[in-house]
């Protein structure tokens, strides 16, 4: 018989753990590096797709928002821009760059209007009323005393241009087209969604 004692064979089967242990821990490196490679090759095409989106999306919309303390759109102050649409039909919400709007918006400052007429359609501006097409739209002119002009020189009875939208907000003292006129093509910045 052999004679073991206890010790040693507690010993020897401690070695052999550790013996088991320690070549596993040599492999580890060669398959974290290959595990790595392969997460590599899986999240690289789905990584450039999601920046290809953002870029796409960051490109296309813009958010903004209407700080005024009258805003001509009372209930809405935060807007999506669609950059791409600008197929803008009447009573579509419009995002333009301002030109000739001074004193109320410096040139190039973005606006939000509805598009309330469109190339074609006849527009009636008088002390009391502005109708497109005979459909009152906004009434009077309250703005006349601050721009130091008389009401008659905003009179006017005539047909949208080509290439021209006459845009307006919802509340009497809006600042639209009654006052400077019309939103050309070259001024859109494209259709806007109210988001609230």
């Amino acid at each position: 018989m052999f004679n073991i004692k206890p010790g040693k064979v507690m010993q020897t089967n401690h070695s052999k753990y550790t013996l088991a242990r320690t070549s596993t821990a040599k492999q580890r490196p060669y398959q974290t590096r290959a595990a790595l490679l392969r997460f590599i090759g899986k999240a690289l095409p789905i990584l450039l797709l999601v920046l290809a989106v953002e870029r796409y999306i960051g490109q296309r919309f813009l958010i903004g928002g209407d700080d005024q303390v009258d805003r001509c759109l009372p209930d809405k102050w935060v807007y999506l821009i669609d950059t791409h649409n600008k197929d803008i039909w009447r009573g579509d919400l419009i995002a333009f760059r301002a030109e000739r709007m001074a004193p109320f918006f410096k040139d190039g400052q973005i606006i939000v209007k509805i598009a309330a007429g469109v190339t074609g359609d006849t527009v009636h501006v008088d002390s009391q009323h502005t109708t497109i097409n005979g459909e009152r739209i906004i009434d009077g002119l309250p703005l006349t005393e601050k721009l130091k002009k008389p009401a008659a020189s905003f009179k006017r009875h005539e047909t949208i241009p080509p290439s021209a939208y006459w845009v307006t907000g919802q509340t009497d003292k809006s600042f639209d087209s009654r006052y400077w006129g019309y939103v050309y093509d070259h001024q859109v910045i494209g259709r806007a969604y109210a988001l609230f």
